[in-house]
C-alpha cells in the first residue's frame, strides 16, 4: 500500500524511502484541495520522471489557464505516444495563447499525427495560431507537412506568408539532412523562382546548391562568376562549406576568370578551406596588377604555402613596400609545410643581395635553432650588410648557450658598426633569456669588460645595465673608477641606465655628488627611475622617500629638482606631501610642486585628510593656472 501525505501549504509530498513518487504527484494533480502552485510543482517533477501513468492526470490540466503551461511542458518530454495524443486532443479544445503553446509542444515532440490538424489552422482567422502552426509543421517535417505548407503559401500574405515559407525551408532542410535531396531540391527551386524577398531567395539558393550534389558545384561557381551580387555573395559564403576535391578544383579554376574583388574573396575562401592544391594558382596571383589581389595571395600563402614559395615570398618582401611587404614577411615567418628552414638556408646561397636580408631575418624570426650555425658564420665572415642582418637575426633566435660566442664577436669586430651590432644582439639575447630565478651566463661578458680592449669594453658596458647579477655589479663598479676616462664614462652611463636595484647606493652616491659632475643629472634620473618606476625593484615608501630626500639635500639646479618632484608624486607618503608642499615656495619648480601635491592628494586623502587639505589650500593660495586651480578644487571637494 502506497502511503503519502500532503504537506501543509503548497509543497510537494514527503515520500518514504523507496516509495514511487509518481503516484504521489498524480494524486496532487487530482486533488481538489491542492493549490495551483502545488500542482505546478508536481508537473515540473513529472517532466523529469513521468510515465504513461501520468498522462491521464495531466491531460485535463491542458485546458486550465493557470496550469496548461506546466502540463504541456510535462507532456512534451514524455516518450509515450499517449502524451502526444493528449496534446492533440487539447489542440481543438483550446484557443489563443493556450492553443499556441500546445502547438509548440507538438512541434517539440515532432508529432506527425498533428500535421492534418495543424494544416487546418493555417486557413483559420487566428493569425497567431496559424503562424505557430506553420512553424510547428516545419519542425515536424515530412512530405505531408511540406505539401500543406506549399498550398498555404499560394494563399497566405504578410506575416503568415513568411512563417509558411520559413516552414517550407525547414521541411526542405530536414529532407536534405535525412538523405532525400531530390524532394528537398524541388522545394528549394520552387521558393527560389516564386519568392521575391532576398532573405528567402538566398536561403533557397543555398539549399539548391546543397541538394544538387555534384551539380551544385557548377551552380555555385556559375553564381560566383555571375552578375547577381546577392547570389554571388551567398555562393561565396557557401563555398567555404563545400567539401571535396571537386569543389576545390572548381573554385581554383575560377580564379583567373573573375575580377579582382571576386579573386580576393575566392583566395580568402580557399585559404579558409585549407585547399593546398590551390597554391600554384594563388601563387601566380602574387604578380597581379591589382595590389589588393597581390596582398591577398601573399597572405593566403601563410596558410596554404610550403617550402616551395620561400623564394617568391623573400623576393616580394625585398621588392615591395607597406602592407604587401608586411604580408610577405609574415607569411615567411608562418610557413609550416615542408622543410622551410632548409629551403631558406639553401636560398641564401643564390639570393640576390637585396633578398638576402629578408631570408636572414626570416630565419631569425621563425625560432628554428638549426639556423644558428649559419647565422653565426654570416655574422663572423659575411660582408658588412650580411653581418649586421645576421646579428639582428641572432638577437631574435640565439639562446643562452650562444652568449660567449656573441661576446667574442664583439671583441673581434673590425669596425664600430659591426661591434655595435654584435653588442645589440647580445643585449637582445640577455633580455629574452634572463629571469629573476635563473642566472644566465655572464662570465665571458664580465671577463671582456674587465680585461678586453677598450673598444670592446665600451661596447659591452651598456649591455651590463640590463643584468642583475653580482659579477656584473662588480665589473661596473670597477669600470666606474677605471684609469681610462672613456671606460669610466661608459660605466657611469651604464650605472645610470641599470635595472638592478642593488646598484641604487652606487647611483645615489653619484646623484648626491657635491662637485656637480656631468654625470649627476643622469644619476638623479636613474635613482628616481629605480626607486619609483622599475617594477623589479621593491622598496618601501620610507626607503623611496629617504632616497629622494637625500638627493634634495644636495645642491641641485632647477631641472634636477623637477626630476625629483616627478618621483615624489609617485610615493604615496605624507613625507612626500610635506616635501612637495615645501617646494611650492620655490618659484623655479612651483608648477611641478603643484602637480606633485595634487597627484599625492588623490592617494593620501583618505588616510591624511587634514594634511592634504592644508597642502591643497596652499596651492590655491598661489597664482596658479586655471587647469591647476580646477584640479586642486576638485581634490578638495572630494575630501569634503
Amino acid at each position: 500500500m502506497l502511503v503519502f501525505s500532503l504537506l501543509p501549504g503548497p509543497g510537494l509530498p514527503a515520500c518514504r524511502a523507496g516509495q514511487t513518487n509518481e503516484e504521489s504527484l498524480i494524486k496532487i494533480l487530482q486533488s481538489p484541495a491542492a493549490s495551483p502552485r502545488a500542482k505546478g510543482e508536481a508537473c515540473a517533477q513529472l517532466k523529469l520522471m513521468g510515465t504513461a501513468r501520468s498522462v491521464q492526470a495531466l491531460a485535463p490540466l491542458l485546458l486550465d489557464e493557470q496550469l496548461s503551461h506546466s502540463a504541456r511542458y510535462a507532456l512534451e518530454s514524455m516518450p509515450d505516444p499517449a502524451a502526444g495524443k493528449a496534446l492533440l486532443r487539447a489542440l481543438t479544445r483550446t484557443s489563443g495563447l493556450m492553443q499556441e503553446g500546445i502547438i509548440n509542444s507538438l512541434a517539440v515532440r515532432g508529432e506527425p499525427a498533428a500535421v492534418p490538424q495543424l494544416a487546418i489552422l493555417l486557413s483559420k482567422p487566428d493569425e497567431g495560431a496559424a503562424i505557430a502552426a506553420a512553424g510547428a509543421m516545419g519542425r515536424i517535417g515530412g512530405r505531408k507537412a511540406l505539401a500543406s505548407l506549399q498550398t498555404a503559401a499560394l494563399k497566405s500574405t504578410n506575416s503568415l506568408h513568411y512563417a509558411v515559407v520559413d516552414g517550407i525551408l525547414m521541411c526542405a532542410n530536414r529532407m536534405l539532412d535525412a538523405g532525400k535531396p531530390a524532394a528537398a531540391l524541388k522545394a528549394f527551386e520552387s521558393l527560389y523562382s516564386c519568392e521575391k524577398a532576398d532573405r528567402i531567395r538566398l536561403a533557397a539558393f543555398r539549399g539548391m546548391i546543397l541538394a544538387s550534389g555534384t551539380k551544385g558545384i557548377a551552380l555555385m561557381t556559375n553564381a560566383i562568376a555571375g552578375n547577381d551580387r546577392m547570389i554571388q555573395s551567398a555562393a561565396l559564403r557557401l563555398a567555404s562549406e563545400m567539401n571535396g576535391a571537386e569543389a576545390s578544383s572548381a573554385l581554383t579554376g575560377l580564379l583567373p576568370q573573375v575580377p579582382p574583388p571576386i579573386q580576393i574573396a575566392l583566395i580568402e575562401c580557399l585559404a579558409r578551406r585549407g585547399d593546398f592544391a590551390a597554391l600554384p594558382t594563388i601563387a601566380k596571383l602574387a604578380d597581379s596588377p591589382d595590389s589588393s589581389v597581390r596582398i591577398a595571395s601573399i597572405t593566403a600563402m601563410e596558410v596554404l604555402g610550403d617550402d616551395s614559395v620561400v623564394p617568391l615570398l623573400a623576393e616580394k618582401a625585398a621588392s615591395s613596400t607597406g602592407a604587401e611587404r608586411k604580408a610577405a614577411r609574415q607569411s615567411l615567418l608562418e610557413l609550416n609545410r615542408g622543410p622551410v628552414t632548409r629551403q631558406l638556408l639553401a636560398a641564401l646561397k643564390t639570393a640576390a643581395p637585396e633578398v638576402e636580408p629578408e631570408l636572414i631575418l626570416a630565419l631569425g624570426g621563425r625560432g628554428d635553432q638549426s639556423a644558428v650555425p649559419t647565422l653565426l658564420n654570416l655574422a663572423n665572415s659575411g660582408n658588412a650588410a650580411e653581418s649586421a642582418t645576421a646579428l639582428q637575426a641572432l638577437g631574435m633566435l640565439a639562446d643562452a648557450t650562444q652568449i660567449p660566442r656573441l661576446v667574442r664577436l664583439v671583441a673581434d669586430a673590425r669596425t664600430d658598426e659591426s661591434r655595435s651590432a654584435a653588442a645589440d644582439a647580445l643585449a637582445a639575447i640577455y633580455d629574452r633569456v634572463q629571469s629573476p630565478d635563473r642566472p644566465v651566463e655572464v662570465d665571458a661578458l664580465v671577463k671582456t669588460v674587465e680585461t678586453g680592449e677598450v673598444d670592446a669594453r665600451l661596447a659591452l658596458l651598456p649591455v651590463c645595465s640590463e643584468l642583475t647579477q653580482e659579477p656584473v655589479r662588480d665589473a661596473l663598479r670597477a669600470a666606474a673608477v677605471d684609469k681610462d676616462a672613456r671606460v669610466r664614462d661608459a660605466a657611469i652611463h651604464a650605472l645610470c641606465d641599470t635595472r638592478d636595484g642593488e646598484l641604487l647606493p652606487d647611483l645615489l652616491k653619484l646623484a648626491c655628488d657635491k662637485d656637480g659632475t656631468s654625470s649627476r643629472p643622469l644619476a638623479i634620473r636613474g635613482c628616481v627611475r629605480l626607486a619609483t618606476q622599475e617594477e623589479n625593484v621593491k622598496l618601501s615608501n620610507e626607503k623611496k622617500l629617504q632616497i629622494l630626500t637625500d638627493i634634495l639635500n644636495a645642491p641641485l639646479d632647477t631641472p634636477e629638482k623637477r626630476v625629483v618632484l616627478s618621483g615624489l608624486g609617485a610615493v604615496a607618503d605624507e613625507g612626500s606631501l610635506a616635501l612637495a608642499t615645501k617646494l611650492l615656495a620655490d618659484p623655479a619648480v612651483q608648477e611641478e610642486a603643484e602637480q606633485a601635491v595634487i597627484q599625492l592628494a588623490g592617494t593620501l586623502a583618505s588616510g591624511h585628510p587634514s594634511e592634504v587639505r592644508m597642502a591643497l589650500n596652499k596651492v590655491l593660495d598661489l597664482p596658479v593656472k586655471p587647469a591647476t586651480r580646477t584640479a586642486a578644487q576638485a581634490a578638495l571637494k572630494k575630501i569634503k
